[in-house]
Formats: structure tokens, C-alpha cells, sequence
């Protein structure tokens, strides 16, 4: 968004009658986004949302009119609950290893959960506690090996996949879903090492699905994120790829695999106090020719947006309670006005406040109730 963009966004929260703070989503740029992942995306590939970086139902749905998805990638027991008591049929690929009595509670107030989740198995302790807990309920349960293809956050190495995968075969509950490696690191790297690497972590997920059975249909192979699903193809060993954060691009996901997206969520506050030429803390004595600004509340995983040309203020440091931000002297900004900021990440920002107001048009067009973390 430009400047003008920001400060027409700004008005109209206030017009709103914004008086705390609340995430912003702007359904025209989303709308735009939504497009270009479909462009980019191979057409061969499913896709599956990442539902901590879109962390609200209704945000979800528009986004899932645009886009076909296979799935959701679900990383917590509050979030999962909520989804499977909402949604019948939506599957769910678990994108960390949860404790097994995670699971166990899951299961029990959502037996459904057996057909519609894929836990996520990091090691062979795990598997074990995972198919044990199947043979106490009697419940086949689905069952996806996390690979680690270089991002060295754990997850097998590709050379025990047959292993495991041979162990969950055998087992009278036990049913094999599929694999899952994250590549974070491949868009990190500098290009130095990149290319290396990504060659490495495509031998490392090529050597995992060779390993798994030939006679398992339908097996889940997901890989990707945000900054990497556009570089994988059908003709590949996955099938799947997984994306959420860049569809809202907050600060961390800029980058050149994602310059045709635009940011589309933003943190809104409003401007407490605006003080013209404030002095500093024991210099009062030195004139000062610049204009502090208290937003209401701080300390948000994000970066001041509007007005234009503010940043935190490197004297008064990092607030939780009244943040201020310094700007210059003759900034035209008003106590009420409607401060924005882009947050550096989507998951647990987004759902930070407990709603999401939707904007269309330049218009609030609706208020979205957030899942839980």
C-alpha cells in the first residue's frame, strides 16, 4: 500500500469507530493475492493452507473460494478442536509432532479425528506411543512421517523411512498417510549455499517417497511454504505443497519469490497523544524538532506503517502499554487518528486481538471472529 493508500485506510477505521487494537484485512489485495498464487502454483499440485498463518474461519472460507485446497495444516490442540467441531470433512495434516495425549484427548471428544487427521511422526519413540494409543482405542489411526530434508529441526532422516513405514504396515491400527518436509531454510540461505542445498533437500524427500510401500495409494507428499511452493512441480516426487503467510505477506515473507504479492494485513491503533517538539527525559534544556506520537497498547510483532516517515522511538524503547513512536516535526497527525503497522508475521498476530475486521472498498464490510492459538 502507498502512503495515500494507508492514510484513506486509516480514515476509514476511524470513520469506523476503531478505539482499540485490531487486526486489519484488506480483502481487495487478499483478493489479488489469492490470483497470483494461483498463477504460480503448479497446477498439477494440491494445495493446503497453513491455518496458524490464516488463523480465522471466515478469512479461511475467502480464501478457500479462490483457491482449491486439499486441506489445512493444523498446529494446535485449540485450533484443531475448533475446526473439527465446525467443518465435517476438512483434513487435517498436523504440521508439528504433538504429544501423544494431545491425541488422546482429541480423539476423545472428536472420534471423527481418527478419519480426518494425519498426526505427524518425528521419531520412532513417538510412532510407538502414537500406535499404542491406537491399539488401546482400537482406532486406526493416520500416520505421517516428518522428514527432515536440511532444515535440521528435527524429523527422520530419509534412510528410515522403509523402516517406519514397514513398522506402521504391520500394526492391526496402524495406517500410513504420507510425509511432510519443510524447507524454510532453502529461501534463507545465501546463494552461495542455496543451490547446494536445495539440491540436497530434494535428493533427501525423493529418497523418502522412494522408500515408502508401492502398493499405498493416495499418500500425502507435502513439502513447501510460503517462500518456496512455487518452485516445486507435478513431474516432482510431491504432490502437495503448503502455503498461508504469503497470501497476507507480513514483513518476514519479503523476499524475491514473493514480490508479486502485496501485503494485505495490517494492525491498527489509535493515536493516543501527539506531542509536537517533546523533549527528551533530562535534556529538556535542548530544543527538539520532532514529533512523538503514544499509540494505545505496543510492543505488537510489527512495524509502524502510518503516518508516514514514524518509527519507535529509540529514547522511550519498546512499550507494551503506550508505544511511542518518533516522526517529524511537521507531521499532520491527531489524537483518534488510526496508527498502522505491517506486522513481521501472520501466525499469532492475526489472531492477537480475537477479531479480524474485513475491508473491501475502503469500507469495513465485516468483523471476523478469530481461532484460538
Amino acid at each position: 500500500m502507498n502512503a495515500a493508500a494507508l492514510k484513506a485506510l486509516s480514515n476509514a477505521l476511524r470513520s469506523h469507530g476503531v478505539d482499540k487494537p485490531v487486526v486489519v484485512v484488506d480483502l481487495d489485495l487478499l483478493d489479488a493475492n489469492c490470483v497470483v498464487a494461483n498463477r504460480v502454483a503448479d497446477a498439477g499440485l494440491a494445495r493446503r493452507l497453513v491455518a496458524k498463518s490464516l488463523p480465522c474461519l471466515p478469512l479461511l472460507d475467502f480464501i478457500r473460494e479462490r483457491i482449491s485446497t486439499s486441506g489445512l495444516m493444523t498446529f494446535s490442540e485449540p485450533m484443531l478442536q475448533a475446526l473439527l467441531t465446525v467443518e465435517p470433512d476438512t483434513d487435517h495434516l498436523i504440521g508439528k509432532p504433538l504429544p501423544v495425549s494431545t491425541a488422546a484427548r482429541l480423539l476423545t471428544t472428536n472420534p471423527d479425528a481418527a478419519r480426518r487427521v494425519q498426526w505427524l511422526i518425528d521419531k520412532p519413540v513417538r510412532l510407538g506411543e502414537y500406535l499404542a494409543l491406537a491399539s488401546d482405542r482400537q482406532t486406526s489411526l493416520r500416520l505421517s512421517l516428518e522428514l527432515d530434508i536440511g532444515l535440521h529441526r528435527g524429523g527422520m532422516n530419509s534412510q528410515n523411512v522403509a523402516k517406519l513405514a514397514q513398522q506402521i504396515a504391520a500394526h492391526p491400527y496402524g495406517q500410513l498417510a504420507g510425509v511432510m518436509g519443510y524447507e524454510a531454510h532453502l529461501a534463507k540461505l545465501p546463494g552461495i549455499l542455496r543451490n547446494r542445498a536445495a539440491r540436497a533437500s530434494a535428493d533427501a524427500f525423493n529418497t523418502a517417497v522412494a522408500a515408502l510401500p508401492r502398493d499405498e495409494d493416495g499418500l500425502c507428499l507435502n513439502t513447501g511454504g510460503s517462500l518456496t511452493f512455487q518452485s516445486y512441480l507435478a513431474e516432482g516426487s510431491a504432490n502437495e505443497v503448503a502455503f498461508g503467510s504469503v497470501l497476507v505477506k507480513p514483513g518476514d515473507f519479503d523476499h524475491a519469490t514473493t514480490q508479486a504479492f502485496d501485503p494485505a494485513a495490517f494492525i491498527a491503533t489509535p493515536v493516543l497523544k501527539v506531542m509536537p517538539g517533546n523533549a527528551l527525559p533530562g535534556l529538556e534544556f535542548l530544543p527538539r524538532h520532532k514529533t512523538d506520537i503514544a499509540i494505545f497498547g505496543g510492543h505488537f510483532l510489527a512495524q509502524p506503517a502510518y503516518p508516514a516517515a514514524f518509527s519507535y522511538s529509540a529514547v522511550f524503547g519498546r512499550s507494551s502499554n503506550q508505544e511511542v513512536w518518533t516522526g517529524p516535526r511537521s507531521a499532520d497527525v491527531s489524537p483518534g487518528d488510526i496508527a498502522l503497522l505491517r506486522p513481521d508475521q501472520s501466525e499469532a498476530v492475526l489472531n492477537q486481538f480475537g477479531t479480524i475486521l474485513a475491508v473491501r472498498g475502503g469500507q469495513v464490510v465485516g468483523e471476523w471472529p478469530c481461532l484460538p492459538n
